[in-house]
């Protein structure tokens, strides 16, 4: 049932003249089935069953209907009107190819050797233009067949050494696809396994890095690109990758990468971020604002791009702007359509905004200081629970709440010896012995001062973790270690 309810989606969005004639229009127990499925009336085989022909999903007649709608649903496929199912235009092309390649292999199962040659050089000419090395070879292919029967040796010694040519390129673009989707697989491996197979990242990003010059191929390009982007992220180079991305811009205004292919929004999505990463801030900030107006507004990547902007304003403490992105994010329309988790992010980000600029003017939510109606940090919430953590234990400390915070002084310590024991953990342990400090030093701000400077060199000097592994400082510790201790300073001394 599931399959024809994918199906019936897909085709729901198909041209009129052929889904609506096919189904809507009739009254048929196959139109029933189809309109039902859609509509999750039948969610399963037994209620299908059951209220078509009062009996089990075992009926033969159940059996063969299912079967027949099936077959008209993928033939369907033909006519889906794919703008509307917002398929890029790159696939759409794809999409042409595989639909002209159809038609060319039958013709020439017809013998129509003309129409062959007709079709075969359509395909060739959106093979080019998108960088097609598989359609382009299926194409010289059956050119090949159409000239050797015909016998036109110049054609066909003609197509014989491009052909020869271009199954080089698909090898080694193979090879380079290969190498990128190993990469990709290790990177969604446990920490583990990710850290025993690092050390052979780097030999397959040089050859990566071979293989697109030898072949100057897009496929080859994008595969390196893609791989060295998750490598870099892994070991925390992010300023690999802000060369990366700047490169890859410089190479598509010099018309270097096929622009039709390569994904620019998401290449000026990580060069922002990884800006934010490097702690490049002002140029992040630069890019950010210049980049904005290409995400298009109240879409999932506009709110994701929105995070990382807010995320360089917060640390290059430019709290002005912070403010604003904050207001329209709360002001958006879409703002409800965000999962659960991309909504706590932004209440997490607004409480860290709350801590170090305030709401003089009253204008955010009103809330209790720091947004604290938040959850004890969780599986679900990777990534986020030092964050968490943190933001209690200064709301505890803003309340002078000693308590609380004895209380949370063992939680830190137990988190710290859980899940803090790896390297790429080293600035988020540093940072939480320094809030253990404070307890222990019954919050004396000279002596939590001096005998922090130690842990706090040690917090500036920690390299910046890769994004495989590290926990978000939504605020640079440095930042929040200094108002820490303006808050020691206001309410204990």
């Amino acid at each position: 049932m599931e399959e024809i309810r994918v199906l019936a989606t897909l085709n729901s969005h198909a041209n009129f003249s052929s889904t609506r004639s096919l189904f809507e229009l009739s009254k048929g127990k196959e139109s029933k089935l189809y309109q039902n499925a859609l509509n999750n009336i039948y969610t399963d085989d037994y209620i299908a069953s059951k209220a078509l022909y009062g009996s089990n999903p075992n009926d033969v007649r159940y059996k063969m209907l299912k079967v027949r709608l099936k077959k008209r649903l993928y033939n369907n496929l033909f006519f889906v009107d794919y703008d509307r199912l917002k398929i890029g235009k790159v696939y759409q092309a794809e999409l042409e190819c595989l639909k002209l390649l159809h038609h060319a292999h039958t013709l020439s199962r017809l013998y129509e050797l003309d129409l062959v040659l007709s079709n075969t050089s359509k395909v060739r000419k959106i093979a080019l233009k998108y960088e097609f090395t598989n359609f382009l070879i299926d194409a010289l292919e059956l050119e090949l067949e159409c000239h050797t029967e015909s016998g036109n040796f110049k054609e066909f010694q003609k197509c014989t050494n491009e052909l020869t040519k271009l199954l080089k390129k698909k090898l080694y673009e193979r090879e380079a696809v290969s190498l990128y989707q190993t990469i990709k697989l290790d990177g969604k491996r446990s920490v583990k396994l990710r850290r025993k197979h690092m050390a052979n990242f780097s030999s397959s990003i040089a050859r990566l890095y071979d293989i697109y010059c030898l072949t100057d191929s897009f496929e080859a390009f994008y595969s390196y690109y893609k791989a060295n982007i998750i490598y870099s992220e892994m070991i925390g180079d992010f300023d690999a990758i802000v060369d990366l991305t700047l490169d890859s811009e410089q190479k598509i205004s010099a018309g270097k990468i096929n622009i039709t292919r390569f994904n620019r929004t998401f290449n000026k999505f990580e060069l922002v971020y990884a800006h934010l990463r490097a702690k490049k801030l002002e140029q992040g900030l630069r890019y950010a604002s210049e980049f904005l107006p290409d995400f298009k507004e109240n879409s999932p990547n506009w709110f994701a791009y929105l995070e990382n902007y807010f995320l360089l304003a917060l640390h290059s403490a430019n709290y002005e702007l912070a403010l604003n992105l904050l207001h329209r994010v709360s002001n958006s329309v879409s703002i409800n359509r965000l999962s659960a988790s991309a909504k706590e992010r932004w209440n997490l980000y607004e409480a860290y905004y709350l801590l170090m600029a305030g709401d003089t003017s009253g204008s955010l939510s009103k809330k209790n200081p720091f947004l604290l109606s938040l959850p004890e940090y969780s599986k679900d919430k990777q990534g986020f629970n030092v964050a968490i953590l943190i933001l209690q234990f200064i709301f505890y400390l803003h309340k002078k709440d000693t308590e609380a915070l004895l209380y949370r002084i063992e939680s830190l310590k137990k988190y710290i010896l859980t899940h803090l024991k790896d390297t790429f953990s080293l600035r988020s342990k540093i940072f939480l012995k320094l809030l253990i400090l404070i307890v222990t030093e019954d919050y004396e701000l000279k002596i939590c001062s001096s005998k922090g400077q130690k842990l706090y060199q040690k917090l500036v000097d920690a390299p910046t973790p890769g994004d495989a592994f590290a926990e978000i400082e939504i605020v640079p510790y440095e930042h929040l270690w200094n108002q820490i201790l303006n808050i020691l300073k206001e309410h204990y001394n």
